[in-house]
Parts: C-alpha cells; structure tokens; sequence
C-alpha cells in the first residue's frame, strides 16, 4: 500500500512540475511573442544618405514624414533583406532601412536618435532615390547630393 502511495505522489508530483514548467515557457512564449509585436509597431522606415567628401557621414530621412535625422548604426546589429549580417560598407545612398530601438528622438534639428538597437535594409536604394531629399539636405549642408547632370555629387562637407 505504501508503495502504491508512493508511485502516485511520484507521478502526480511530476505532473505538477510538468506543468508548471510548460506554463513557464508558454508564459515567456507569450512576452516574446508580445516584445517582438512592441518593437515591429515602433520600428521605423528611413532611407540611408552619405554626403561629406569621402561618403564618410550618413544621416536618415524617415519615409513618410521626411524627418532628416542621425543616428549610429549599431555594430554587428545591421541585417540585409534575408535576415543576414550585412557590414556598413555595403550600404548605398539611396537603401531603405527598418530601423528597430527605444524610439525615443532628440528634439533637436536635426534630430537624433540614440536608441537605435538593430537595422534591417528592407529595400536597395540608388543614389538617385535621395534626389527627393535635396532641400532637406541643402538646409542641413548648403550643397545638394545629387544633380541630374553631374549625377551623384560627394562635396567635402566638414
């Protein structure tokens, strides 16, 4: 008899441990599932555009509102279209960017946004999509960037 109590304490003991583990992980599950959702609905979209004499300064123009803003790439934490490493040096003037973070931006002009966690390039630019942005960059550096002439103009900007 003893026995038999035993084996049924043992398995309804593992049950509850069973259980209580497997709504643990549904649990975590769950606040993974709900952080990812939080930070794809404040993640935003913003082409990428070099300027300076050496294509050695970037800022980002959000799409939509056309806000001009910096912010640092984080390092080891910028992905291409297929979830892939990608290195700085391979973005273009002209790439649109998912730009993950707190969302949190300075209230200054140009803004800044320090924040930033992760990019993903959603979308391969040309130089010449930031033809659109040339009055806001002209206001920031006094130059344009492109001209439909001379094409993609890099003027040393320091």
């Amino acid at each position: 008899m003893k026995d038999k109590l035993r084996v049924v304490m043992t398995v309804l003991l593992t049950a509850a441990l069973v259980l209580m583990v497997g709504g643990f992980w549904f649990f975590v599950a769950k606040q993974a599932e709900t952080e990812m959702a939080q930070e794809e609905a404040s993640a935003i979209e913003a082409m990428y555009i070099e300027y300076g004499g050496r294509g050695d300064k970037y800022v980002f123009v959000q799409q939509g509102t056309d806000l001009l803003f910096y912010g640092e790439i984080p390092s080891g934490q910028l992905y291409d279209e297929s979830d892939r490493k990608l290195s700085e040096d391979k973005l273009v003037t002209g790439d649109i960017l998912k730009i993950y973070g707190d969302g949190i931006m300075t209230k200054s002009y140009p803004g800044q946004y320090p924040g930033i966690t992760r990019m993903k390039r959603i979308h391969m630019g040309y130089p010449e999509d930031a033809e659109q942005y040339d009055e806001l960059l002209e206001g920031l550096t006094g130059k344009t960037l492109y001209s439909k002439e001379e094409g993609i103009m890099k003027p040393d900007m320091e």
